[in-house]
């Protein structure tokens, strides 16, 4: 049995209400969905409790689950993103990161698109101008011009209307315009 199968038949026996399956589920599935959560929210603290709400989500859901329209950890995955973004929506819940710790302890050796960015001086500033933006345009903008994603593929990841992404892309590069001018 696959890796894939596996996890298709712990989320089967979660549905059936299987608590040994949940367990089972949550060891190997736990670390990639908390480092997930780590890297978005900041916060080791904000990443557990997303984690645990997560995860009775997945126990409740798991009927839910369509083998035929996802792989298992994309499914999890998914939840757990829209879980965090959920919780970064949330005015004042983003954890800054000032000395770049975080960011740093999940960084490769190259130059990340950001990195390469503010080494410039117009790049310093656009990061600066890129900062002031609300979270969910931030995100949107990033996600289309770093991960080079499309609008349709940015409102699925967010769980959030084509429209409403479209909205946060096309004002958040209005306020970039105006704060580079």
């Amino acid at each position: 049995m696959t890796d894939v199968q596996h996890l298709q038949a712990l989320l089967a026996q979660c549905a059936a209400q299987r608590e040994s399956a949940l367990e089972e589920l949550y060891r190997l599935a736990s670390p990639h969905l908390y480092a997930l959560a780590r890297r978005m929210l900041r916060d080791p603290a904000a990443a557990e409790d997303v984690l645990q709400e997560c995860f009775l989500s997945i126990w409740r859901q798991a009927g839910q689950y369509r083998p035929e329209q996802s792989q298992p950890m994309t499914w999890m995955t998914r939840i757990v993103r829209n879980r965090c973004i959920d919780r970064l929506r949330r005015p004042g819940l983003e954890v800054p990161d000032p000395d770049d710790a975080l960011t740093l302890a999940f960084a490769d050796e190259s130059p990340g698109p950001l990195a390469r960015l503010a080494a410039s001086r117009e790049g310093s500033r656009l990061a600066g101008c890129v900062g002031e933006l609300d979270g969910p345009q931030r995100v949107a903008i990033a996600m289309a011009f770093f991960d080079d994603l499309a609008h349709p593929d940015i409102a699925a990841r967010l769980d959030a209307p084509l429209g409403t992404v479209k909205s946060w892309i096309r004002r958040g590069l209005q306020r970039l315009k105006r704060c580079m001018e």
